[in-house]
């Protein structure tokens, strides 16, 4: 467990002001630099856990937009909470009846997972984790407080 020291450049008189900018920064880096981290693990898994195990014959993947654009793992910080969410929407130009967001739940579970289904039969239909394995490397291994760490670093604490 890291230990955290306030940097010397700051001196409170009232605790209240204290916690409230220790928070903030508590949450500056949730969004920042522990988002990234989250973001870079999600990549590793969609690259291993979906498009390792399936090349698609029917479709081409998308270039951009796709789940394995960064730009749409997404997160919200409130309360000191990082959530993220894979926000892909179905590809309209595939010719898909599914629409909106959702793509990032099928894929992760499987034909009919949230009223979602595949339009066509094959290999692909059957669940590919990506976002459960995401959640497993989040919660077994030090990633995120090493990113916490670095982030309230870059903020001027001394963390040990």
């Amino acid at each position: 467990m890291s230990r955290l020291f306030l940097n010397q450049k700051d001196i409170y008189d009232d605790v209240g002001a204290l916690l409230k900018d220790l928070c903030s920064d508590i949450e500056d880096t949730l969004a920042d630099e522990v988002l990234d981290e989250v973001k870079n693990i999600e990549m590793e898994h969609v690259r291993d856990d979906v498009f390792g195990v399936y090349t698609p014959s029917i479709y081409k993947r998308r270039a951009h937009g796709g789940i394995d654009d960064p730009e749409n793992i997404v997160g919200t910080v409130k309360n000191m909470e990082l959530e993220v969410d894979n926000v892909t929407e179905f590809n309209d130009d595939y010719g898909t009846y599914n629409h909106g967001e959702g793509l990032a739940d099928l894929i992760n579970e499987g034909e009919h997972s949230g009223g979602y289904f595949y339009d066509y039969p094959g290999e692909f239909t059957l669940e590919r984790p990506f976002l459960d394995k995401t959640i497993e490397e989040v919660e077994e291994t030090d990633k995120i407080d090493n990113a916490l760490e670095k982030g309230l670093k870059n903020r001027g604490y001394d963390v040990k």
